[in-house]
């Protein structure tokens, strides 16, 4: 059998590989210690020995190459999070911000874990233990709802090409809205007229048009009328930073010398 491969320098290159270890019952990640690759020219299978990297079992190994490998996959969508498994063709490049290829529906890479430990911004699939993917939803733009006295927010899910200007009426989330703001170019825009495709775009300010119907409480959560005049503490109708009624007394009062309760003086008759 042949030494290990080496690179350049010629400093031994480590190599590794998923085997059927009969110490541990299950396929494990192996290093490979000696591989003979002139034994089949074509590559379609390897044999040498290689050694546990999880009990430490040194054997020889013969076993024909993969035309797919199975891959662990997170795929993450918003706020929750898949785990699942997908199978690639072997010696298939992963690139991390490129999509999965051949996967349906489309996911974008974000992270490589390798089996050898580590992460990596590309590799081959047989090296990779776990794929970290986001969902690909197209663009999606983070939008704030103005509501009265609060401001939520959400996501637009766009046409990379739509151009969106301040002055529009949109309707985002279910609810129509007048732009009021567009944040791009690492600015916040705000005069009327002022115009970006949304691939641009980095946040989208928005002021609701339609007031919801009486009773509904997704407008603002404020306090509501009192049913009755008895329910209210205050018996005159006054907005919300008005100074209130003022009362004006009749009879002055005044108070004892030596401190005590306050007596009212009366009226000569």
């Amino acid at each position: 059998m042949d030494p290990a491969p080496t690179d350049a320098s010629g400093t031994p290159r480590v190599l590794a590989a998923t085997l059927p270890c009969e110490n541990c019952g299950r396929p494990t990640v192996h290093r490979i210690l000696r591989w003979d690759p002139k034994s089949f020219p074509k590559g379609e299978r390897s044999r040498g020995v290689a050694r546990c990297r999880n009990c430490g079992w040194t054997h020889p190994f013969d076993m024909a190459r993969a035309t797919q490998v199975e891959v662990a996959r997170i795929v993450s969508r918003r706020s929750t999070s898949i785990r699942d498994t997908v199978r690639l063709g072997a010696g298939a490049p992963v690139v991390i911000g490129s999509n999965l290829a051949g996967v349906d529906p489309p996911v974008r890479v974000r992270r490589i874990d390798l089996r050898s430990g580590g992460s990596a911004p590309r590799a081959r699939a047989e090296e990779i233990a776990t794929i970290w993917t986001v969902a690909d939803e197209g663009l999606v733009v983070p939008v704030s709802i103005q509501e009265g006295a609060r401001t939520r927010p959400t996501r637009w899910e766009v046409d990379p090409n739509l151009e969106v200007a301040v002055g529009d009426e949109r309707t985002i989330d279910g609810v129509v809205l007048q732009v009021v703001a567009l944040r791009a170019r690492g600015h916040t825009w705000r005069r009327a007229g002022d115009r970006f495709r949304a691939s641009e775009l980095e946040r989208v300010y928005g002021r609701r048009t339609e007031i919801p119907p009486a009773g509904r409480r997704d407008w603002s959560r404020g306090r509501g009328r009192p049913s009755s005049r008895t329910n209210s503490r205050s018996r005159s109708s006054r907005s919300r930073s008005g100074p209130g009624v003022k009362i004006t007394r009749k009879v002055p009062r005044v108070r004892i010398a030596d401190g005590g309760a306050t007596h009212h003086r009366r009226s000569p008759s």
